[in-house]
């Protein structure tokens, strides 16, 4: 291992870089309307939303899109880490909890639970010293 990061920086590097590659394109369509049609897309998870009984399901869907969009990007960045995976952590328990509800765990809400795990790590522990977030620090 280098003396310059630990296995430990390394780590958190790619559990961040990872995790945010897998939310972008997920949150992209969802905030903005365009790309993946069907289960993936914003007039779905709207649909979703509207049969949980949320109000204003379009603006949540957009928002649910926003922040994993933004989220993921953050987390790829190492810029506010520990928001960036609390927001994208309550999405994911929310999308477990319903999947799970209607469907099950194995196939189903195992993806979006890996994704809660992951999150609250990076909630926990942070971006690690390989972070536009330690960059900043370092300049001060």
């Amino acid at each position: 291992m280098s003396d310059l990061f630990s296995a430990t920086d390394l780590a958190l590097l790619i559990l961040r870089v990872g995790t945010g590659v897998i939310f972008m394109p997920h949150g992209y369509p969802k905030m903005t309307g365009r790309g993946t049609k069907g289960k993936g897309g914003r007039d779905h998870l709207t649909q979703s939303l509207a049969q949980m009984g949320l109000p204003f399901p379009f603006a949540f869907a957009v928002l649910v899109g926003a922040s994993e969009f933004f989220g993921g990007l953050l987390l790829i960045l190492g810029l506010q880490t520990r928001w960036a995976a609390l927001a994208l952590a309550f999405v994911m328990l929310v999308a477990t909890g319903r999947v799970l509800a209607q469907r099950g765990f194995v196939g189903e809400a195992d993806f979006p639970f890996s994704l809660l795990v992951a999150v609250l790590a990076l909630a926990l522990l942070g971006g690690g010293t390989i972070s536009v977030e330690q960059l900043f620090l370092a300049v001060k």
